[in-house]
């Protein structure tokens, strides 16, 4: 995990020089932390598959083989003791578009979707660009901990006759892993209000040691017939170019509801390389994959590290995933402040408001990246920091 390769070879769009200067003001050595992906080389099984692949030189239409469903209902049933067939389910390129899907299928115009608060920007737009009304419940800051608001995401769904409740676990921005017990109460909300559970699970493959995953169909006997499951290789193996999300839907009314939507939308052939990229990943790169897992802890151990020196930050601790949530509401007085610091460092990272409500006064740094380049950017951050320190104390004297 150490071996620094040079994405921008491979027009990577986090280490484009066009991206990094248009988007973000910054220069060709800047050191990208905003988007959500790993900075490593994929695993040798994934580029084996890929090249063996390509050797055959035929790129036309594919289908959706086999030993495709065979890897997912193993890698399910392996890793999450997550039971599956084949029939439920559906290979569909990107877990983004899918919620669109999803939103257009099982929703009118008009109606209510509820999310919880910090989320992925992209889960209010899949409500907000079909003409749904998007509904916010705030997770519950408790001793720089997210916590769930039962109560609050209840009166939700029945005042504002919900439909669609989108979830993310683990969370997004912030790795927090929900419980079992946290998983089978927002389940029986569900349920008892009819409303159904879209639940994206695609930062699961990459959990800490000494955490426990619970995948939502784990965490309640009936849940499974009231849900949507969002799955992919994409966090976990870096293949997001490849389009491999996936989902998997058990109830047949569900599915046949959300496969003529599919239908409607053309999604039909898979990418050429996603298939070879998926099956690879998940019957021969597992020990690759908790390698990685083991890098990329210790990687948030020096985030912890490094800010416990900062008094003005505070590092939300982070139980999976590669990003850092960092409240530091302390430190800058409004995001402009906070851009303008960032860009001086050189580096690029994500403001919290970009996370629909809630997200105010935080910044996420994506750091799944070889050990040399986070400690180059930890430098410029505390070089930018020591800098402004001098220029604060040079004004006030």
């Amino acid at each position: 995990m150490d071996k620094v390769i040079d994405r921008k070879q491979g027009n990577a769009r986090k280490w484009s020089n066009q991206v990094l200067k248009e988007k973000f003001g910054l220069n060709e050595d800047a050191i990208p932390m905003d988007l959500a992906d790993i900075d490593f080389e994929v695993a040798p099984a994934i580029q084996k598959a890929l090249m063996k692949r390509a050797s055959i030189g035929d790129y036309s239409y594919s289908y959706v083989p086999d030993d495709f469903y065979e890897a997912v209902i193993d890698w399910n049933q392996r890793r999450y003791d997550t039971y599956m067939e084949k029939e439920w389910i559906k290979l569909t390129f990107g877990t983004v578009s899918t919620l669109h899907y999803v939103i257009q299928a099982f929703t009118a115009i008009g109606e209510g979707v509820l999310i919880n608060t910090p989320a992925y920007d992209p889960f209010a737009e899949a409500v907000e660009n079909n003409d749904r009304k998007l509904f916010c419940s705030s997770l519950i800051n408790r001793d720089n901990r997210y916590y769930l608001d039962f109560e609050d995401m209840e009166q939700q769904m029945r005042e504002n006759d919900i439909k669609v409740f989108i979830f993310c676990s683990p969370q997004n921005p912030s790795g927090r892993i929900w419980t079992k017990e946290e998983l089978y109460q927002l389940s029986e909300l569900c349920i008892r209000n009819n409303v159904l559970l879209v639940c994206d699970e695609i930062h699961r493959d990459i959990v800490y040691k000494g955490r426990t995953f619970t995948s939502i169909w784990n965490a309640h006997p009936e849940i499974k017939q009231h849900s949507v499951l969002c799955l992919s290789p994409n966090k976990g193996f870096n293949l997001g170019g490849l389009k491999t999300s996936y989902v998997v839907v058990p109830n047949p009314t569900i599915r046949e509801t959300l496969l003529e939507q599919l239908k409607r939308n053309s999604i039909t052939s898979p990418h050429v390389f996603a298939v070879p990229a998926i099956v690879a990943a998940y019957n021969e790169s597992e020990a690759w994959l908790d390698e990685m897992i083991d890098y990329v802890e210790a990687n948030m151990q020096l985030i912890y590290e490094f800010f416990a020196e900062i008094p003005e930050a505070k590092v939300m601790p982070a139980e999976s995933s590669f990003l850092a949530w960092i409240n530091v509401q302390n430190w800058f007085k409004d995001e402009t402040e906070m851009t303008e610091f960032f860009q001086r460092a050189n580096l690029t990272m994500v403001v919290g408001s970009y996370f629909v409500q809630d997200g105010e006064g935080f910044v996420r740094l994506s750091i799944g990246m070889p050990r040399e380049l986070l400690l180059e950017a930890l430098s410029r951050i505390k070089r930018a920091y020591v800098n402004s320190l001098e220029y604060a104390s040079h004004v006030i004297n």
